[in-house]
């Protein structure tokens, strides 16, 4: 084992100045030992957090070298597998796609939005992909799961407000990056994309066709079912949801179910139909009644 270690203020400065054999004596004397081979093999199946957290499991370091093994396994990524993605790489390009399209959509006509997009490009050609030929979930989540609730925000609403500021190619590129990796979007944010442009009606078709699609998943067609709802499209909202909530009953997806019910009572509050909205509450005991017996001691979760 090196008798290198790797100092206190890598923190501040970051690991790309220390040398692998520092990182590696630093790991060996935490409780952590590793070799380039055992990276290796770990990195075909897994990625830098999740080794992280097998060194986590008996690490002894603490202060500023509490975390030590994340940034030490990112590092090392960089240097033993660079051909593979790391999910970290994913979000850090997702974030300057963001924060260009931000700093245009604030009034900053020469923002680097283009730019940003080429790089992000690059790297969604490393992304690996299952046998669908879509993103690996794991993968996804990790690179995605960073974010907090305020970034998945302006994520989710970024090609819709790309395209109402004038700027439609960029709200194009954004929606299909956004349908890239998340799949059960596909075809949805597109659409939204299409009604900000102008074309509302044929961006209600191609939602109304994604929620008869059986072959989507369930996930999808509750999807569309949103995207309609933002469009404001709440009669083919209502006239879709309900088929689908009653074929979810009766397939047993009570989650789903509800969660199409809610959509329901949603959209006859805001129109005000008083007798769709008695029998949205009917509907709702109903499948309250038969996730309580399902899940007893679970309170039911609304999408």
């Amino acid at each position: 084992m090196s008798t290198e270690r790797v100092d206190k203020a890598w923190q501040n400065k970051g690991l790309q100045g220390y040398s692998t054999e520092a990182i590696l004596g630093t790991l060996g004397h935490y409780g952590a030992p590793t070799t380039e081979a055992d990276f290796r093999t770990l990195s075909e199946t897994v990625w830098p957090a999740d080794i992280a957290q097998q060194w986590g499991s008996k690490w002894k370091g603490t202060g500023p070298f509490k975390v030590f093994p994340f940034g030490a396994a990112e590092e090392l990524w960089r240097r033993w597998v660079p051909d593979r993605l790391a999910p970290r790489e994913l979000s850090e390009s997702l974030v300057e796609v963001m924060q260009s399209a931000l700093k245009l959509l604030g009034g900053m006509q020469d923002a680097p939005l283009g730019a940003a997009f080429e790089r992000m490009n690059a790297v969604r050609q490393k992304v690996p992909l299952d046998e669908k030929g879509q993103p690996k979930q794991p993968f996804i989540e990790r690179a995605l799961g960073v974010f907090n609730e305020k970034i998945a925000e302006t994520f989710d609403s970024l090609a819709e407000s790309l395209t109402k500021a004038g700027h439609p190619q960029h709200g194009e590129a954004f929606a299909d990056l956004e349908e890239f990796l998340l799949p059960e979007r596909k075809g949805i944010a597109s659409a939204i994309v299409r009604a900000a442009k102008g074309e509302r009606d044929p961006a209600v078709a191609s939602l109304e066709q994604i929620i008869t699609d059986t072959s989507r998943t369930q996930l999808s067609r509750l999807l569309s079912v949103d995207g309609l709802i933002h469009l404001g499209a709440y009669p083919q909202a209502a006239a879709h949801a309900r088929p689908v909530m009653l074929q979810a009953e009766k397939d047993g997806d009570i989650h789903l179910a509800i969660d199409l019910c809610s959509r329901l009572e949603h959209i006859f509050k805001t129109t005000g139909d008083r007798g769709s909205q008695q029998e949205v509450a009917r509907d709702m005991a109903r499948l309250s009644a038969m996730h309580d017996q399902m899940h007893p001691g679970h309170g039911h979760r609304h999408g």
